[in-house]
């Protein structure tokens, strides 16, 4: 069990850090911050304390308790997982009609999964504080296993279609 609550949790923790490197990415090009650069809105915003806005931005984004990239990322943990469940399903032939009780199913399982292994009491951080840690060589590999499990889920899903 405790292989199922380490995986699930460096598939978090690769999901947030792809997340929030697009977000920082995406700063780079973000027409947004050229409006920042206007007088008269920076005047409205100093006058509502917001003295650096892009510090702001990124703390809604990268924060790890519940930021934008935080809550993406667990949306998609989530969501791969439903299809693992959904997909087991098809290859055993447990199911002959996907009918939405049986796709919300797989979504509730995957929450009690998700919710029980990585987001009961804030669990992740304390292993996200421990994966920060890590080298450059491993947080490539684990990045490469991430996508590799995403792709393994998707191409079972395919075959299970096909069969």
């Amino acid at each position: 069990m405790k292989s199922i609550e380490n995986y699930l949790n460096i598939l978090h923790f690769c999901f947030y850090k792809a997340d929030s490197k697009l977000h920082l990415l995406f700063n780079k090009v973000n027409l947004l911050r050229l409006l920042l650069k206007i007088p008269y809105i920076k005047k409205r915003l100093e006058k509502k304390g917001i003295t650096d806005f892009q510090k702001e931005y990124d703390k809604a984004f990268l924060d790890k308790n519940s930021g934008l990239s935080m809550v993406f990322a667990g949306g998609i943990l989530w969501g791969i997982v439903a299809v693992f469940f959904f997909t087991l399903l098809i290859l055993f032939n447990l199911i002959v009609y996907a009918g939405t009780p049986i796709i919300i199913s797989c979504s509730i399982l995957s929450g009690v999964v998700c919710y029980f292994f990585v987001f009961r009491n804030d669990m992740y951080i304390q292993y996200f504080d421990k994966y920060e840690k890590w080298s450059k060589a491993e947080k490539r590999k684990f990045s490469w296993l991430t996508f590799a499990s995403i792709v393994a889920v998707f191409l079972l899903f395919y075959l299970g279609l096909k069969t």
